[in-house]
């Protein structure tokens, strides 16, 4: 694999996401199929339970952003699906975290301010970390929207947004986190888009606290000018972090030590303290001189290998259960361009991608 398709979506929001299925059919068949086959093992659902489960999340989506939910159905039209379809993928999170087996540990994330940088700019990044067996379901969108910041963004086709940043200077990376509390409400992927919709940092700030959270997630915001702020949520409270020193690292671990009571994920991981100290360490050891390259260096550390900053599959675990890095994303806010690898950053190339076109 060389590199994610980049599709190019425009215009209203059914409009939108009639272009993103039209576009991306094979893959969100390839996704489902990989999604159905999660749902089974992880959450103990079918797809018809793991469909129902995604219609609970309809009303909070349409009264947390309905343009987003109008988008969903583009895309469920233009790749000849159901919306429960869309629905499922878009609600992944939600429906997976309802399993009783641990939950899968996913990315390393960090923020740099100028400060830090060689080169005075604002960088943010993060490792992907997914189930191996969604391995090439990803793209790369483009999206231009009415009264909205241009957006570039890494998800799984199907899905509205994961990973990225806008032509307003907003950024945001991810981790995901497992909390004791859940409940129906706004699932973790719409916030994220709506996130990166942004045009100032304080209205992704607002995308995060503004409604009912259904699930917990890390969301690390960031500005081109150089400010960012990390929230632990959880449906019922959000925790936040600065950075120190111009760096900023989070895993999958509740830093906050009010959260870190009801942090059901940690328990479960051998890794994401060992992720978050080492990156944390190559980090502060090149202070004012890190560049995109020095975070190449690191997303491809093999410290603790297979579960390392670089995942790799463990093969002493069942297929199904296998984790990886399946993309390493580099943003350069202050030039609005974004370095990314399809898999393994230790064993592939990053493609650059602008925010207004290559």
């Amino acid at each position: 694999m060389n590199g994610f398709p980049l599709i190019e979506i425009s215009g209203e929001p059914f409009e939108r996401g009639v272009q993103h299925g039209e576009q991306t059919v094979d893959l969100i068949q390839f996704n489902l199929a990989g999604y159905w086959r999660l749902f089974e093992h992880d959450a103990g659902l079918d797809r018809s339970a793991a469909s129902e489960q995604a219609r609970r999340y309809l009303r909070p989506i349409e009264g947390y952003a309905p343009h987003l939910l109008e988008e969903m159905r583009g895309i469920a039209a233009g790749a000849s699906v159901s919306l429960d379809d869309i629905l499922a993928l878009n609600c992944r999170t939600e429906i997976l975290s309802m399993g009783t087996i641990p939950m899968r540990e996913e990315c390393t994330a960090l923020f740099v301010a100028p400060g830090a940088t060689a080169d005075g700019h604002t960088l943010v990044a993060q490792n992907w970390d997914w189930a191996n067996v969604l391995r090439g379901g990803a793209v790369l969108l483009r999206i231009k929207q009415p009264g909205r910041p241009t957006v570039l963004t890494l998800t799984e086709a199907g899905m509205v947004g994961k990973i990225g940043f806008n032509s307003a200077g907003v950024g945001v990376v991810t981790n995901f986190l497992r909390h004791d509390h859940r409940r129906v409400g706004v699932p973790f992927h719409l916030i994220l888009r709506e996130a990166i919709n942004a045009p100032r940092l304080g209205l992704a700030v607002a995308a995060v606290y503004r409604d009912t959270r259904a699930d917990s997630g890390n969301y690390l915001l960031a500005h081109a000018d150089g400010e960012a702020i990390d929230f632990e949520a959880v449906p019922s409270d959000v925790g936040f972090l600065y950075p120190q020193d111009g760096l900023l690292v989070h895993t999958n671990h509740f830093v906050t030590p009010r959260l870190q009571a009801g942090d059901v994920g940690i328990v479960s991981s051998d890794h994401t303290l060992l992720r978050y100290g080492r990156a944390t360490r190559l980090l502060r050891a090149q202070t004012g001189q890190i560049t995109a390259e020095t975070l190449k260096s690191i997303f491809r550390d093999h410290f603790n290998h297979p579960k390392s900053i670089c995942r790799h599959p463990d093969p002493g675990q069942p297929e199904i259960e296998r984790n990886a890095t399946l993309a390493s994303v580099i943003v350069d806010l202050t030039v609005g361009e974004m370095h990314v690898t399809a898999g393994e950053p230790c064993e592939r190339k990053y493609h650059s991608f602008c925010i207004g076109g290559n």
